[in-house]
């Protein structure tokens, strides 16, 4: 037996054998090193930006402050009544407009029209400051990232909003539809809802910062790869309603649009941190 042969083959079998081993080694010791990286605190932007995700301006770190608030909606027939009665006009808003419970419509008479969206804002509050159009339209201001002003139906909204943060809710906006008209968005009519007494409901409470939202929104792969972050703002939505009265609780809106051109508007609780565009509104009756 050619006991060298067998030492050779030997010597390169357990050769080849430990370099095989070595490569399993390195391999995993790379990986843990992308996972020890991955544990670091990258910046977001960074994030998004390796996943081809766009955004305009910076993600603030600045922490609000906010509240629990509630608030009584409006009998919107009682409203204009008692505000007829207060400004002694009988026939105020009294053509072209009905209500319904919680809601107010009208068929604007009054002519009003913006020919380009850097009008809006100021156009705008000049319609709201007019107490023969608007009931409250001091209380209201122009929201601007859910206006529109392209495809079938251009809309101005206005808000409601307490110590500065507006209330991003259909049971509290102004929404003006416009129409086409000779170069120009001519404001047609409106459907108002509104909330009285606001007021909160404990002591102001720190709040998450935009920065965290977005970090909240990407670890929870809200935001696909290769979509834009259109827009965010903070603002009150609700949440629950308790024997006839409002909850609200601040949040976070960010818009996505993925690369299909479809766009989501995610919710993010800024008391929480919780993703919340799902949830919702929960009802106490009277017991």
């Amino acid at each position: 037996m050619d006991f060298r042969k067998i030492g050779w083959i030997f010597f390169f079998t357990f050769l080849g054998l430990n370099i095989f081993l070595f490569s399993i080694y390195k391999k995993a010791d790379d990986q843990e090193n992308v996972v020890y990286r991955t544990d670091q605190k990258v910046p977001i932007e960074d994030r998004l930006d390796s996943e081809d995700i766009t955004y305009s301006g910076d993600f603030s770190q600045k922490q609000h402050k906010g509240y629990y608030l509630s608030g009584d909606p409006t009998d919107m027939n009682q409203a204009l009544d008692e505000e007829r009665e207060r400004l002694d006009d009988p026939d105020l808003l009294n053509e072209q407009t009905s209500t319904e419970g919680q809601t107010l419509t009208h068929n604007i008479t009054d002519e009003k029209a913006i020919t380009e969206s850097s009008q809006a804002a100021d156009v705008l509050d000049q319609f709201l400051q007019q107490e023969d159009q608007v009931l409250f339209g001091e209380q209201y201001s122009y929201l601007k990232d859910v206006s529109s002003f392209s495809g079938d139906y251009p809309t101005l909204v206005a808000a409601q909003s307490y110590e500065g943060i507006p209330i991003d809710d259909s049971s509290s906006r102004i929404e003006i539809e416009l129409s086409n008209q000779d170069d120009k968005l001519s404001f047609n009519n409106y459907t108002q809802t509104h909330i009285s007494d606001l007021v909160p409901l404990r002591e102001a409470i720190s709040l998450y910062s935009e920065e965290e939202i977005i970090n909240t929104l990407y670890v929870n792969n809200k935001i696909p790869n290769n979509s834009e972050i259109k827009w965010r703002h903070l603002a009150y939505t609700l949440t629950l309603q308790v024997r006839g009265q409002n909850v609200y609780v601040p949040a976070w809106f960010v818009a996505i649009e993925d690369e299909d051109g479809q766009t989501q508007v995610e919710r993010v609780n800024a008391l929480t941190n919780r993703i919340i565009t799902n949830s919702t509104v929960q009802t106490v009756e009277n017991s």
